[in-house]
């Protein structure tokens, strides 16, 4: 990589979001930034994309009438680029658990960006001990100094085999936080409610242990995402969009006699 490595930076919450100048400030004492977002919020959109949509220059770099995506496709092959590292957010709020962080806009285009062989980073900030807030611009100073640090690490080094993305959460307010490497937590439960007009509300409670108003207990081991979310550490995941088969030798027997022979009576 470049000694100045070129970086796309792309959120989910909209080109005029906080966490993203705040992300492009930190970024451009390290790396040339180019930034392409989407000109609204597009929040929990995964990885869905438009094929079609309009792009507009702004001040900070260029709007798409579409969904982050869009945005690195857009990026990857509409500009005279080559980028080194893809950075998405910073998102007002955390994204992990392995059920989760797929339905996330923000994790998605760096999910993109390992699928078109561009390592990439997603960086959301949360803050345990008040739960649920507005963040404003200094609440996004350790994201950056974690995304600065990133870069530079991502574009000296040699990548691991298998690795595509990171996945960071980073604490608002702690105090000198530590980093630790983890990975998603495999949580999840639903809860299905009738309401009073006849439809259904489904209630997800895998963020309740990180609600302080909310009784429910962290069971997560040391080395998982939400254990270190709730212990105000910086966590970072190493994942691959391959969605490879663990041990394809255990699958054989399930499919071995496919198809199977029904004797006739």
């Amino acid at each position: 990589m470049n000694a100045s490595p070129n970086v796309l930076l792309t959120n989910d919450d909209g080109i005029d979001a906080i966490g993203l100048r705040a992300m492009h400030d930190a970024l451009s004492a390290v790396a040339d930034v180019t930034v392409v977002a989407p000109d609204g919020d597009r929040s929990g959109v995964s990885r869905a994309d438009s094929l079609e949509f309009e792009v507009e220059k702004r001040s900070l770099g260029i709007a798409v009438d579409g969904t982050p995506v869009d945005c690195v496709q857009y990026a990857r092959g509409g500009l005279d680029a080559e980028f080194d590292v893809v950075v998405s957010g910073c998102n007002d709020g955390p994204n992990l658990g392995a059920h989760k962080i797929e339905r996330s806009g923000t994790v998605c285009a760096a999910i993109e960006a390992g699928f078109l062989g561009i390592p990439g980073v997603a960086l959301s900030v949360y803050d345990p001990p008040e739960g649920s807030r507005e963040f404003d611009r200094e609440d996004y100073a350790e994201a950056g100094r974690v995304a600065e640090f990133l870069v530079r690490r991502l574009a000296a080094a040699d990548l691991p085999e298998g690795f595509d993305y990171l996945n960071v959460n980073v604490p608002a307010d702690a105090d000198d936080p530590r980093l630790r490497v983890t990975e998603p937590a495999y949580h999840f439960d639903v809860r299905i409610d009738e309401t009073d007009d006849g439809s259904y509300r489904a209630w997800d409670h895998f963020y309740d242990p990180l609600h302080p108003d909310v009784d429910a207990e962290m069971t997560d081991d040391v080395g998982t995402d939400r254990r270190a979310v709730a212990d105000e550490e910086i966590s970072v995941s190493p994942l691959s969009v391959r969605h490879r088969t663990p041990d394809a030798e255990a699958v054989e027997p399930l499919v071995a006699d496919y198809p199977e022979r029904v004797s006739e009576v």
